[in-house]
């Protein structure tokens, strides 16, 4: 079972993606979401993958029914999904748990949290522990940003 980094916890994701067998939501593509209408109408959780390309004001109307939004970070280091994160926070207020998915490292799970992903899904090979531990490192940010998850502490 895949293991992703939830609300600084490792814990087994309830989710799946489509061709998976097992129990628990499935994933659907912004595309698959949009042309089933009843999916996103319904009172069952829905999730959503966001690929680089996506428009993510084509998902901001159905929203409130979205528990999950997949943000896919592809390994060329394109930068689009941070926006998306991003956008999906400030602009739309998406309250939902938000996940960086792919090609991420556990060097980037401080930016990302400041872009307001919640949720992590490593690329294989990457421990997610050693992530978790990596996040803790940052205490301090200076500006202001759209996550809550990584937030300044005083320590005694």
């Amino acid at each position: 079972m895949r293991q992703i980094l939830w609300q600084r916890e490792v814990s087994a994701d309830r989710w799946r993606y489509p061709g998976e067998a097992g129990a628990g939501p499935v994933v659907q593509t912004l595309a698959e979401l949009l042309a089933d209408s009843g999916a996103a109408a319904g009172d069952a959780m829905v999730g959503v993958r966001l690929g680089p390309t996506d428009e993510v004001a084509l998902l901001a109307p159905l929203l409130a029914r979205v528990a999950l939004v997949v943000v896919q970070f592809e390994p060329s280091g394109d930068g689009r999904g941070y926006s998306q994160g991003q956008l999906l926070r400030q602009r739309y207020g998406y309250t939902g748990e938000l996940r960086a998915s792919g090609a991420i490292r556990r060097d980037y799970l401080f930016l990302l949290a400041r872009c307001g992903f919640d949720s992590f899904e490593f690329a294989a090979g990457e421990d997610p522990h050693a992530a978790l531990a990596h996040l803790e490192r940052y205490s301090v940010a200076y500006q202001s940003a759209s996550g809550k998850l990584v937030q300044p502490r005083l320590r005694a």
